[in-house]
């Protein structure tokens, strides 16, 4: 049986308590001055911000700060993501273990969300996944920074959710994280890592019955990357290698067309005229007839107005003589 994790880098494999443990928070007052000072960022106040962090926080409490702005801001912000960079960005040299900290956090967060239990069924969880895939790409491939293979493996993460069920997570996150590469002078088409990754999607695109959001998450990368999909070289080779995984209730795919198709088949016109052989005068009926829909005690929902009796004595010209009664309401409303 397939499983996720086995070669898939420190990220994924790696145990986490360790790294908590080592994240030494402030004394309490500078907590309280950092976290206000983050509240109170802006775009346009990065420059004045980053130089008061540099008279509050020592760099020994950077892990700690790394943590709390992966954990805090950066999964639940994706609309800030520009604003953040922009005051890493003006920390200089100061901030260098800053960003060291940041990703290193990332890392330990998407290893616990890909961990998770409730990645596949839980949405807020894997917009957390998104958003974090987002950041990364940013920080990294759009900076020129790689993603090293020893910390996360992002092809083999492609495969290994395609073999366990999980592409309805991973799909996405890896995706935002090779949106990093439109702003990248390394890592752009046709960068061979790049274009290998996007062989991976394109195989990925072409299996039967793959759910169209997963399918939708790849052709926004493509056009994000400047890049056709029936351009991508394909990788379907290494996608015949993984183990096929079951498509019932799998949340990757979508069965119900086929599904759907069983009952229309059954209805067909030769299986509808040899019943009707059988059943009598009810098969008579032609297939083109429109069938309707009768609703049970309509006659207690609708109230006939006394004056249409003076209507149809005005059309008739005599006394009303048909009566509405309960079975013609039934006959004469369909819906």
């Amino acid at each position: 049986k397939a499983v996720l994790g086995p070669g898939l880098g420190r990220a994924v494999n790696a145990p986490t308590e360790q790294n908590e443990t080592q994240n030494e928070a402030p004394p309490d007052q500078i907590l309280d001055r950092v976290q206000f000072l983050i509240n109170n960022l802006s775009i346009s106040n990065c420059a004045e911000k980053a130089n008061d962090l540099r008279d509050i926080l020592e760099r020994r409490y950077f892990p700690w700060l790394g943590n709390y702005l992966v954990v805090k801001r950066i999964s639940t912000q994706p609309n800030f993501h520009t604003m953040y960079l922009c005051f890493i960005d003006s920390l200089g040299e100061y901030g260098k273990g800053l960003v060291d900290a940041i990703i290193a956090s990332v890392y330990v967060n998407v290893g616990k969300l890909l961990r998770s239990q409730k990645i596949t069924t839980s949405t807020s969880e894997r917009s957390l996944l998104k958003n974090l895939g987002s950041w990364l790409g940013q920080i990294t491939l759009a900076r020129n920074r790689p993603i090293l293979q020893i910390m996360l493996d992002c092809k083999e993460l492609l495969f290994q959710g395609y073999e366990t069920g999980m592409l309805i997570a991973v799909t996405p996150f890896v995706a935002k994280i090779l949106e990093g590469a439109k702003n990248s002078t390394v890592f752009r088409p046709p960068n061979p890592w790049l274009m290998g990754l996007m062989g991976v999607f394109r195989a990925l695109y072409n299996v039967d019955d793959l759910k169209m959001n997963i399918k939708f998450e790849v052709e926004v990368l493509c056009k994000n990357l400047n890049l056709k999909l029936e351009d991508i070289p394909l990788r379907n080779a290494d996608l015949s290698k993984r183990i096929p995984p079951i498509k019932e209730k799998n949340p990757d795919f979508n069965l119900k067309s086929q599904s759907a198709a069983a009952p229309a088949a059954a209805l067909s016109p030769d299986k509808t005229s040899s019943s009707g052989a059988s059943t009598g005068g009810d098969s008579a009926k032609s297939d083109d007839e429109p069938q309707q829909t009768v609703i049970p005690n309509l006659a207690a929902y609708v109230q006939v107005n006394p004056n249409l009796t003076q209507l149809f004595e005005q059309v008739q010209g005599g006394p009303l003589s048909t009566h509405i009664t309960l079975d013609l309401l039934k006959r004469s409303v369909p819906i």
